[in-house]
């Protein structure tokens, strides 16, 4: 039976190689806040859009509360 070497290799440690990988590290890190913050921003027009939506949204369900609120008193 023949027995095949599986080669391992030892991980380069060339300073290149590790500025690269703490460059990917900071630019995913950076990716990552400013998506956080942009989604979180008051400037964000989507959420200004729902925002004004649901506030909308809530003033009409008060005023159909009062109303079912008044004829319940009327009955």
């Amino acid at each position: 039976m023949l027995l095949l070497s599986v080669p391992f290799y030892d991980f380069p440690s060339s300073p290149i190689l590790i500025i690269g990988a703490i460059g990917i590290v900071i630019a995913l890190a950076v990716f990552f806040l400013a998506y956080k913050k942009y989604f979180n921003s008051p400037f964000n027009k989507e959420l200004q859009l729902k925002k004004k939506a649901l506030l909308k949204e809530k003033l009409e369900l008060n005023k159909k509360l009062e109303k079912i609120e008044q004829d319940l008193k009327n009955l």
